[in-house]
C-alpha cells in the first residue's frame, strides 16, 4: 500500500504540468500514425451468440468513454472475434446473432473518433463459426481430427489453402472498404498446425512432386523439409495478399499480424516473408521481464519498421478474467516498453453482457500517465547501441535433439518447455544480469548489422548460402562471432551435411557425430574458459559435435566425458551426477582469425544451462571479445540498460529499469555508469527525463560518466552531442 502511495504520489507530481501530451516535440513531420500514437487500448470481444445475454448492454458511447479515460491515442477496435462472429452487418461471413443487425463496429469507430482517438482494427483469422458450418475448411491433424476434437479446444482452425480463404478475404474485403481506420491488426496468422487436409496434401504434391505428406518430423529427411518449406510459403503468400488487398484500397493503412510466432518453433510456420509483410510487428504477451525485453529486442530487429508494438493484458494471463494486475507491474511494464522504444498496448477483456471494468481504466490512466511523460523521447528511426546481437533463425527453431520424435509430441509440447525458447530466454537472462548491451539481429536485414562488434549464433542449424556468404563477409570486414553447437550444419533441403558449411570460418571440422549427454568442457590452458580447470570442468546439458581443429585454430576447450551414459542404472561412477572422468583431449572450443574479425566456436550450448555458473562463463567469454563494453556499472543484476542512438535529433537515450524478480522494486543508491558513446561523437550536456533538468556528468575519452544516488524504478537521460 506504501509503494503505491509513493507512486501515486509520484505521478501526480509529473502530471501537474502537461505530463508530456500535447509536446510540439513529440509529433514529427512525416511520421506515420504508429510512430506518433503510441498508447494504446485494445478490447478482447470473444463473445458467442449463444444467449440474448450476450453483450445485451454493450455501449458504443461508454466505449468510447472508457478509452478516453484510459488516455489513449488509439482504439484497437474488434471487427470479429476468434468465434468468426463479425460485429458489422457483414454480407458475406456470420453476423453475430445478438446484435440483430446494429452494426455495432461503425457505432464504435464513430464513437472514438468523436473523441479524437485515432482508430485501428482487430480482425481475428480463427473463425469457430466457419469451421462448424464448413467441415471441409478444417485444418486436419495427423490423427484425421480437427483442432476442436483434436485438444478438446473452443478454438476452431480453418485452412487458407481451402475455400475459407476466399471467404475470409471476402469477409476482410467488406471492412477495408466500409470502415475509415489507420490500421488493422489480423490475429492468430502465426500459430498454425501442421495441417494434412485433402487441399494441403493435393497441394503439396502438386508443389513437390512427393506422394504425400510425412506424418512424422524428421529435419534430415527431404520429404519433410519440402513440407516445412512449403507450409512456410503458403502462408507467406496469404499474408501478403492480406496485405496487398489493403495498400490497394487504402494505400496510407498499415497492416500488423499477430507475431508471436516469432518466439514459437518454426512448425507456426512464420518465416522471413512472413514478418516483411507486416507494416510494424506486434504480439500480445504475459510473461516475465526477461520475455518482455527478448520481445521488444527481437521484434524491433526484424520489424520493417518501428516502433514496434508491446500488447500485455490486464490479467496475469487470458484467462484470469477479473484477476486485474497492480498498478506497479502495469507501471513496470510501461518502463520496460519505453527503455526498448516501443508503443505499449494494454488489453481487457469484456463482460460477456458487454460491459466494462471502470476501475481498470482508471488504472490505466495512471499508467498511460506515467508512460506520455516519456513519449517525445521515442522515436522510429533509433539504433541500438549494443555490445552484440543474438542472430535470429527462425528456420532453427526445430528439434534436431529428438526431444519429439512423433506429431502427437510436437504438436503437444508446451511453450515452456520448447528448448529453443528456453535457450534463448537464458540467454537473454545472461546478457541482462552482465550488464551487456544487445540486440537481435535476423539475415534479411543485413544493413542492421552494422556496428554491431558480435553476433552470438546460438545452435543456428538451418542457415542458407546467402546468410553464410554474409557471416562471412562480416568477419572478413572485422566482425566477431560466437557459434554454438550445429551452426550452419544443416541444409533447409537435404538435412545434416557432411560438414559445417561455415567450417572455414570456425577454423573447425565436423567429425561426423556428436557426444551423448551430459558432456564437459574443459580449458584447454589456464584460465581459457572462466572459472573452470581441467580437473573440474563445465558440465553441459545437451550434446557435443565431435570436431577436428584445423591448423590456424587456436584450441581453448576440451571435450570431457564422464564414464557412464545418463540413463545407465547399473554402471556409473556415482549416483546422483554424471562427474568427469574421461579427458579425451579432442577439441570442443576454439577461436579462429579470419580476415579482419576472429570466431570464437563452442561445440555445445553453454548458453542453454539455466544456471548462474555458466551464464557467469558466456558473459566473461563475450566480455573478452569486446575492447571495452558499452557500459560499465556497478549496479546489480536486476538493473537492465539500454542505450539508442537518435541521430537525427543529435541524442542519445540512455535508461536504467531497476526490475527485480518480484515487485514492489526496492531503491537502488549510489551507483556509477560508465556509458561509452559511438565513436566521434561529443556528449555535450546530459539532461534528465522527463524533466529534462541538466545532470551532472562527465565526458572524458568517448565515455560519459554519471551517477545515480537513488534508482527507484526507472531512470533516463538524454545526452546531447
Amino acid at each position: 500500500m506504501e509503494k503505491d502511495a509513493n507512486l501515486r504520489r509520484e505521478l501526480r507530481a509529473f502530471n501537474g504540468g502537461d505530463g508530456g501530451r500535447g509536446c510540439p516535440d513529440a509529433e514529427i513531420s512525416g511520421k506515420k500514425w504508429y510512430q506518433r500514437s503510441l498508447r494504446r487500448l485494445l478490447v478482447d470481444m470473444h463473445i458467442p451468440d449463444r444467449s440474448d445475454e450476450m453483450l445485451r448492454d454493450f455501449s458504443p458511447e461508454n466505449y468510447a468513454d472508457m478509452m478516453a479515460l484510459a488516455e489513449v491515442d488509439t482504439a484497437e477496435i474488434y471487427a470479429g472475434s476468434c468465434l468468426g462472429l463479425c460485429y458489422w452487418p457483414t454480407e458475406v461471413g456470420f453476423r453475430h446473432r445478438c446484435l440483430h443487425g446494429r452494426d455495432l463496429l461503425g457505432e464504435t469507430v464513430e464513437a472514438c473518433r468523436r473523441r479524437g482517438l485515432n482508430i485501428q482494427i482487430y480482425f481475428n483469422f480463427w473463425s469457430r463459426a466457419a469451421y462448424d458450418a464448413h467441415p471441409e475448411w478444417r485444418i486436419v491433424l495427423y490423427d484425421g481430427k480437427g483442432t476442436c476434437e483434436h485438444t478438446k479446444s473452443r478454438f476452431g482452425q480453418c485452412c487458407h489453402n481451402t475455400g475459407y480463404r476466399e471467404f475470409f478475404m471476402r469477409q476482410f474485403a467488406e471492412i477495408v472498404e466500409r470502415y475509415e481506420c489507420s490500421g488493422y491488426w489480423i490475429d492468430m496468422m502465426g500459430l498454425l498446425h501442421y495441417c494434412y487436409c485433402p487441399a494441403c496434401e493435393d497441394r503439396f504434391r502438386r508443389e513437390t512432386g512427393y506422394p504425400a505428406i510425412p506424418r512424422r518430423p524428421d529435419w534430415n529427411d527431404p520429404v519433410w523439409l519440402a513440407y516445412e518449406q512449403c507450409r512456410a510459403n503458403w502462408l507467406s503468400e496469404f499474408v501478403e495478399e492480406i496485405a496487398a488487398t489493403v495498400k490497394s484500397r487504402a494505400p496510407e493503412r498499415t497492416v500488423s499480424m499477430q507475431s508471436a510466432g516469432a518466439l514459437h518453433f518454426c512448425g507456426g510456420g512464420a518465416r522471413e516473408r512472413f514478418f516483411q509483410a507486416n507494416e510494424f510487428l506486434a504480439g500480445d504477451f504475459t510473461g516475465s521481464r526477461i520475455e518482455q525485453s527478448m520481445i521488444c529486442k527481437l521484434f524491433a530487429a526484424i520489424s520493417g519498421h518501428r516502433p514496434i508494438e508491446f500488447m500485455t493484458p490486464r490479467c496475469e494471463t487470458l484467462e484470469h478474467h477479473t484477476a486485474t494486475r497492480r498498478f506497479g507491474n502495469l507501471l513496470m511494464r510501461s518502463y520496460a516498453a519505453v527503455a526498448n522504444q516501443a508503443s505499449f498496448t494494454l488489453i481487457d477483456a469484456i463482460d460477456p453482457r458487454g460491459t466494462l471494468d471502470r476501475r481498470f481504466y482508471e488504472l490505466a490512466r495512471r499508467v498511460n500517465s506515467s508512460y506520455a511523460r516519456f513519449e517525445k523521447y521515442i522515436d522510429a528511426d533509433s539504433h541500438p547501441v549494443c555490445d552484440l546481437a543474438i542472430y535470429h533463425s527462425p528456420e532453427s527453431l526445430v528439434d534436431l535433439d529428438g526431444r519429439f520424435p512423433e506429431m502427437a509430441d510436437l504438436e503437444n509440447c508446451s511453450r515452456s518447455t520448447r528448448p529453443f525458447m528456453r535457450t534463448r530466454m537464458n540467454l537473454t537472462r545472461t546478457l541482462m544480469g552482465a550488464h551487456l548491451m544487445f540486440t537481435f539481429v535476423g539475415g534479411d536485414r543485413p544493413e542492421r548489422w552494422k556496428g554491431v562488434p558480435v553476433i552470438f549464433l546460438s545452435d543456428c542449424a538451418f542457415l542458407s548460402e546467402e546468410e553464410c556468404k554474409r557471416l562471412e563477409e562480416f568477419v572478413r570486414s572485422g566482425g566477431k562471432l560466437f557459434a554454438t553447437l550445429r551452426t550452419s550444419l544443416y541444409d533447409r533441403t537435404t538435412g545434416i551435411r557432411g560438414d559445417f558449411r561455415l567450417a572455414e570460418l570456425f577454423g573447425v571440422h565436423f567429425a561426423g557425430a556428436f557426444t551423448e549427454h551430459p558432456s564437459y568442457l574443459a580449458p584447454a590452458r589456464e584460465d581459457a574458459i572462466p572459472g573452470t580447470t581441467r580437473d573440474y570442468p563445465v558440465m553441459l546439458n545437451g550434446v557435443q559435435a565431435r570436431i577436428t581443429a584445423g591448423p590456424e585454430a587456436e584450441v581453448l576447450g576440451t571435450l570431457t566425458m564422464p564414464s557412464s551414459r545418463s540413463d545407465d542404472i547399473s554402471d556409473f561412477s556415482s549416483a546422483i551426477s554424471d562427474p568427469p572422468m574421461i579427458a579425451t583431449g579432442a577439441p570442443a572450443m576454439v577461436r579462429h582469425k579470419y580476415g579482419r574479425g576472429e570466431v570464437v566456436y563452442v561445440a555445445g550450448m553453454l548458453e542453454e544451462v539455466e544456471v548462474d555458473y555458466h551464464r557467469e562463463i558466456v558473459a566473461e567469454l563475450l566480455k573478452r571479445m569486446l575492447d571495452r563494453p558499452v557500459v560499465e556499472t556497478d549496479a546489480p543484476p536486476c538493473v537492465e540498460c539500454t542505450l539508442f542512438d537518435q541521430p537525427e535529433r543529435r541524442r542519445l537515450v540512455f535508461s536504467c529499469l531497476n526490475l527485480p524478480a518480484e515487485l514492489p522494486v526496492l531503491p537502488i543508491r549510489d551507483t556509477e555508469y560508465r556509458v561509452r558513446v559511438p565513436e566521434g561523437k561529443r556528449v555535450g550536456k546530459v539532461l534528465a527525463a522527463p524533466g529534462d533538468e541538466e545532470y551532472p556528468f562527465e565526458f572524458a575519452d568517448g565515455t560519459v560518466t554519471l551517477k545515480i544516488h537513488e534508482l527507484r524504478e526507472f531512470a533516463m537521460f538524454i545526452f546531447l552531442y
